[in-house]
């Protein structure tokens, strides 16, 4: 972070004109810690119990910057006490209501201002605890309110395999928008979001970046903007487990992520568990807005809710005596939780040179082609299912469910040109629609990168029975995108299917094609 300018000093605790939130009043607290976690082996090697007075800069670092965090944040993060400070042995990480100026940029350079109309705060131990593998506990009582994005999370201290997400993210705890109306489907109107989740971050540099996670929530509508839980991880070599007071919820394993990163010239798929196998530090931060938080639940910012805070009991890091080189040996694992299916790395097949010059390209005819990879887009990773199953005379076919609204499935290629195939190609499938709980209606495309993607509706009749559909490839392409401004570059196929059902539903497909 550069170091600014007596200006610049100035400008950065000047706040400018405009709506100022009222004052935030520390709540009181009543708090018994749970003792240091001595069970499996976990040893203790680093805590912050904010007992003192202010916060320690011998362990956290404040950021101070209104970049807006990549996701088009609406805070500026400062270094005054008004947004974090310590009191009665709780870190507050407080949100407020104003316009502020600061560095429109990661590093803090005051060459380049911007005005926000929130403030808030972000803490990292970078250089200070860094860490490869371990449990990482941190109990806290998250903000409520529409637009609220609290985040315990971690990066990557060295990114030694370059620019975000190839280096990794890993997310201990996320909430958006706790209180707020509930978006989850068949949630009763008015229920409010409890929801908060845990998330890797990994793939290739942004947009080749891929996530996946699993949503957690309290039992008997509790909500974590209630009371103080504790939320933790345990990472190991080629595995991660997140906890809510210990109740044990998901797990994910490194043959479900993986990283793409360049070294002279070439494009390497990194081996074992990387990303995950470096130095990574902590974060603490309340966001306010952005991708997430400003387009669910009811969407946007509710200004009334400010002030609103992020209060953190402690935070501790252990090591695991049995094994601190792998992290091994000492996981709290629970059978009920959910094991995160995550991404595979893109396809490297090497194609036969008549793939694509014969009269069909195959997808699927009673098995997967091999040049291909079926890949699901499941945000909360609860709505899409894939699976073959039997279906008698037919013998295997492919099974898609969708419970929810957003998702889709999709089937990578090794990039194609298909340019000759566009004029007089088609389309081919057998389909049967399985059970419909909402909607009939399937959105079939080909894609070369969002949102460079054409789509063609499919209607499905409701009789149980299978159906011929032909659909014209110049049809398909001419069609364009009918979700956002763009159109297939037929010269760059990356997906050569995707099949976007526009409600629930279950359905069944055989003997897909493209013919000319």
């Amino acid at each position: 972070m550069s170091k600014p300018t007596p200006l610049a000093l100035i400008i950065s605790s000047a706040i400018l004109a405009g709506c100022s939130s009222s004052e935030f009043v520390v709540p009181k607290q009543n708090l018994s810690d749970p003792d240091i976690n001595k069970s499996n082996g976990w040893e203790l090697v680093w805590s912050d119990e904010f007992s003192g007075t202010e916060i320690d800069k011998s362990k956290w670092s404040l950021e101070e910057n209104c970049w807006g965090g990549g996701n088009n944040e609406q805070q500026c993060y400062t270094a005054r006490d008004k947004n974090a400070f310590v009191e009665g042995g709780v870190l507050y990480i407080v949100a407020h209501k104003e316009n502020f100026l600061g560095p429109n940029n990661v590093d803090g350079d005051y060459d380049d201002l911007t005005t926000l109309p929130y403030t808030s705060a972000r803490l990292r131990s970078l250089d200070k605890g860094d860490w490869t593998y371990g449990r990482f506990e941190v109990r806290a009582k998250m903000p409520v309110g529409q637009g609220t994005w609290p985040a315990i999370w971690m990066l990557p201290s060295d990114w030694v395999y370059g620019t975000w997400a190839a280096s990794g993210e890993i997310d201990i705890v996320e909430a958006v928008n706790l209180k707020s109306k509930s978006d989850i489907h068949g949630e009763k109107n008015g229920q409010p979001e409890n929801r908060t989740y845990g998330t890797l971050h990994y793939g290739g540099t942004w947009p080749n970046n891929k996530h996946s996670g699993q949503p957690y929530s309290l039992p008997n509508n509790q909500n974590p903007g209630d009371e103080f839980y504790t939320y933790s991880l345990e990472w190991e070599k080629d595995e991660m487990r997140w906890y809510v007071d210990d109740v044990h919820f998901a797990t994910q394993t490194s043959d479900g992520w993986y990283n793409i990163y360049t070294k002279d010239g070439e494009k390497i798929i990194g081996v074992d568990d990387a990303p995950f196998e470096q130095r990574f530090h902590l974060l603490l931060n309340l966001a306010i807005g952005g991708s997430w938080a400003g387009n669910t639940n009811e969407k946007g910012i509710d200004a009334s809710v400010f002030p609103q805070a992020l209060e953190v009991d402690y935070v501790r890091v252990y090591q695991c005596s049995k094994n601190p080189t792998t992290g091994q040996g000492c996981a709290t694992v629970s059978d009920s939780a959910v094991h995160v299916k995550g991404n595979k790395p893109p396809i490297t097949v090497e194609l036969p040179s008549d793939y694509i010059t014969g009269q069909t390209i195959n997808v699927f005819d009673g098995e997967l082609s091999q040049y291909l990879q079926q890949n699901e887009y499941d945000p909360q990773g609860v709505i899409m299912d894939f699976a073959y199953v039997d279906s008698g005379d037919r013998g295997q076919v492919m099974q898609i469910s969708k419970t929810g609204e957003t998702g889709n499935v999709y089937f990578a290629t090794p990039e194609l040109n298909l340019t000759s195939w566009t004029k007089d190609a088609k389309l081919i499938f057998d389909i049967k629609m399985e059970e419909v709980t909402k909607g009939d209606t399937i959105s079939v495309k080909i894609d070369s990168g969002w949102p460079n993607v054409s789509d063609f509706p499919v209607t499905i009749p409701k009789d149980n029975q299978w159906h011929t559909v032909t659909i014209s490839l110049n049809e398909l392409v001419q069609n364009g995108n009918s979700f956002a401004a763009g159109k297939v570059d037929m010269s760059k196929i990356k997906n050569l299917l995707v099949l976007d059902p526009q409600g629930e539903m279950i359905f069944q497909l055989d003997n897909v094609r493209f013919e000319r």
